[in-house]
């Protein structure tokens, strides 16, 4: 027959036991709560390097963007250079043409002034030699 040590004891051993289980059951839930936590770490992970990629693919496109761009406005300049060389030829050759003008425009307008002061000195005789007399 159990004595009440006995019964005290098999108390014991019975919350123990308890004890024990409930404290396994809390491991368990423990483990399966750090594997999900590392499976969602992992796709978290997984998700933020794919984000990654997608923006620097993202930025290498839009770079390559900017070359296009780039080697397209420097070969415009380019052109747009040698237009300017070849217009610039023109402009100083219109510009000789124009002063060279304004010498020979210069030169006959001091040879009509130097005839018509003739004239005007002469006009006297000119007009009597037209005349007949």
């Amino acid at each position: 027959m159990p004595t009440s040590g006995t019964k005290s004891l098999e108390m014991m051993i019975g919350g123990l036991l308890q004890a024990t289980q409930d404290m396994q059951r809390d491991i368990t839930e423990i483990r399966r709560d750090i594997k999900d936590s590392d499976a969602r770490a992992a796709l978290s992970y997984e998700q933020s390097e794919q984000r990654a990629a997608a923006s620097r693919a993202k930025m290498y496109q839009k770079t390559d963007e900017l070359v296009e761009r780039v080697t397209a406005t420097e070969s415009a300049v380019s052109k747009l250079n040698a237009d300017m060389t070849s217009v610039k030829e023109v402009t100083a050759e219109v510009t000789r043409w124009k002063l060279m003008g304004l010498g020979a425009l210069g030169v006959t307008g001091m040879a009509a002034a130097a005839l018509a002061s003739l004239v005007t000195a002469y006009w006297g005789d000119i007009w009597r030699v037209l005349r007949g007399g």
